[in-house]
């Protein structure tokens, strides 16, 4: 038998999630890293950490949305997390 209507709709979203929206998040993450990090010694510190730690922010990401069973919960914490940093970086920027 086919899919419910349901199924199909949370298989979108998992996708949604898991590919362009883990992407934009990481991005967005590594973006207001360097706003919260310390400065190391060399006043670069707080630009490669981010950089570094890129593909394994996108990975905890991913990994969450396509192991997550609440694809609600999913995408509530995912679009706190994106607020979070959108506002670290727009206080950042005023």
């Amino acid at each position: 038998m086919g899919k419910t209507g349901r199924g199909n709709r949370n298989g979108v979203m998992r996708w949604l999630l898991a590919g362009p929206g883990a992407v934009i998040l990481s991005v967005a993450t590594m973006a207001a890293m360097p706003l919260f990090l310390p400065q190391g010694n060399a006043g670069i510190d707080h630009l490669v950490f981010p950089l570094i730690l890129l593909p394994a922010i996108w990975a905890v990401i991913f990994f969450y949305v396509v192991l997550e069973e609440n694809m609600v919960r999913a995408t509530a914490i995912l679009a706190v997390l994106f607020v979070f940093n959108a506002a670290v970086i727009g206080l950042a920027l005023s």
